[in-house]
């Protein structure tokens, strides 16, 4: 049977759209313009992905600034002291914020408000995702003890945007937990901690399917994690047993493939979702490598478990890289109808 075929989260974005959505995200254009803007990218998004042929989809997630720069601007008790670089080329030149106060999001995280519009566009949203706890506060980081402090706010902000997404019809809600992958992986976070903390992001939520990803980082093709590895990831999973229907995980490093009979210990109501296809770099995989590779996962789960994706998601790529990531999705899908 062909493997189901999925993607992360955001699309990339079209050359004619890019100006303009850069100049949405700097507050140049009206409501109802920038409205009608995110309504033609996301549709696009949508007729794309459905034309390749995934069997999910997203909007493509461009109501989002480079995945979580808005947050500088949905947050209330956060205070931006140093913007974003220009042209940021690594995490040093992302922005920084310095916690004011109790952290609140009167208006939601957005991600319910615009499935709702996504979702009324032709073919619909079968996929919609929202950022983590430490996520939502990345720009405060070096904060740890305010963030500590304040940190059964954040969950409980999550937990209300995934219940309001549930509540909006979307069937498959997928919350990213990126920094979980090296937090576990260098001993800053233990395994019962980062369940716990996903378990109360889904405290409450069900009909709906209830995804995770977790990753190692990217950015400009560089993880965030010191360490590149998966297999730390399963006694997450292990603990999250009815709680989490799909574990959509980064395995595109050869040393993530290496450890791959790790999730043989999955928990057998669980699928996996397997981030074959690097989203991180322009090297474009061979349909042989592609299959190859899923067979080895297929053998660890079981092919009626698997779904195959990119590692990550499409978002922060330019707009002249789309004949590389168009390729990899092509590519992908016909590795997985090969089955």
């Amino acid at each position: 049977m062909a493997l189901r075929t999925t993607v992360v989260g955001s699309w990339y974005k079209l050359d004619e759209h890019e100006p303009e959505l850069a100049s949405y995200h700097r507050g140049e254009l009206s409501a109802s313009n920038g409205e009608a803007l995110l309504n033609r990218a996301a549709a696009a998004a949508i007729a794309e992905q459905r034309t390749l042929g995934l069997d999910e989809w997203t909007g493509g997630e461009y109501f989002t600034d480079n995945f979580i720069d808005h947050m500088q601007r949905t947050l209330h008790g956060l205070e931006i002291d140093k913007p974003d670089e220009p042209d940021p080329f690594d995490y040093d030149d992302l922005a920084h914020c310095v916690i004011t106060g109790e952290l609140s999001a009167p208006d939601g995280l957005g991600y319910a408000r615009n499935f709702v519009r996504e979702n009324r566009l032709d073919g619909g949203v079968r996929k919609a995702t929202v950022v983590g706890p430490y996520e939502i506060a990345v720009h405060a980081q070096d904060q740890r003890e305010e963030l500590a402090r304040q940190m059964p706010t954040l969950i409980g902000i999550v937990n209300q945007e995934i219940k309001d997404l549930v509540a909006a019809g979307c069937p498959h809600v997928q919350l990213d937990v990126p920094f979980f992958g090296g937090l576990v992986s260098t001993g800053a976070m233990s395994p019962d901690d980062a369940a716990a903390m996903i378990a109360a992001c889904f405290e409450g939520v069900d009909g709906a399917t209830r995804g995770v990803h977790i990753c190692n980082g990217n950015f400009k093709g560089r993880p965030i994690s010191p360490i590149v590895r998966n297999a730390t990831w399963v006694p997450i999973f292990q603990r999250l047993e009815g709680v989490v229907d799909v574990a959509a995980l980064e395995c595109s490093y050869f040393a993530e493939w290496a450890e791959r009979d790790a999730w043989r210990e999955l928990p057998a109501g669980m699928e996996l979702a397997a981030g074959i296809v690097d989203e991180a770099s322009y090297g474009i995989e061979t349909v042989k490598k592609i299959r190859d590779r899923a067979a080895d996962w297929a053998r660890a789960v079981g092919e009626e478990r698997l779904w195959i994706s990119p590692s990550c998601g499409f978002g922060r790529h330019p707009a002249r890289t789309l004949p590389v990531l168009r390729t990899k999705v092509e590519r992908m899908v016909e590795a997985a109808q090969s089955f």
